[in-house]
């Protein structure tokens, strides 16, 4: 992968993430949205699954564009992360904590560019059942942030995590 060839390291430690509860919660509602999500557009590509809402080809650009800005967003924080980037988490190890460019308007630009990219394909495939899968997903993440991620930041980065928590929201910057 990229991140391998970038940094020698490709950032997996989700074996490491199922020692607590919340973790495998975490990682078994993403999966299943994932899953989900993936079976959703394979009907909606056969014509077996009718859509709710028709946005036309207006809604078909927009949810495009909102896929493409998710993307963007995501592939350029995990950039800005380096060898820091990391899914899942291990208590082993001392990374750096990132809080400058992107991560100093949002603690997870990462989770906001993919939860971009779920609303763009519930714009492109306008059904009830992608919305849930989109849900699904943001619950998810949501737990991973709140149960998982950041206890492990301030088990490693104490004060330092705290004062960044203070001064940056958790997912959109403040306008």
């Amino acid at each position: 992968t990229i991140q391998r060839i970038r940094t020698g390291d490709h950032g997996l430690r989700v074996a490491k993430q199922f020692r607590s509860k919340s973790a495998r919660l975490a990682l078994y509602l993403q999966l299943t949205a994932i899953g989900l999500f993936v079976l959703v557009l394979l009907l909606n590509a056969l014509n077996l699954l009718n859509p709710h809402w028709d946005w036309g080809f207006a809604g078909s650009i927009f949810g495009l564009g909102t896929c493409a800005i998710g993307t963007i967003l995501t592939m350029i924080a995990q950039f800005q992360m380096g060898s820091s980037w990391r899914i899942g988490v291990d208590d082993s190890e001392q990374t750096e904590l990132i809080t400058k460019k992107l991560f100093s308007l949002s603690r997870n630009p990462i989770y906001v560019g993919v939860l971009l990219v779920g609303i763009g394909f519930v714009i492109l495939v306008p059904h009830f059942t992608t919305m849930f899968c989109w849900l699904i997903a943001a619950m998810g993440i949501h737990l991973q942030v709140t149960r998982v991620e950041e206890p492990h930041l301030h088990r490693v980065f104490g004060d330092a995590y705290s004062d960044y928590r203070e001064n940056v929201n958790r997912y959109f910057p403040t306008l």
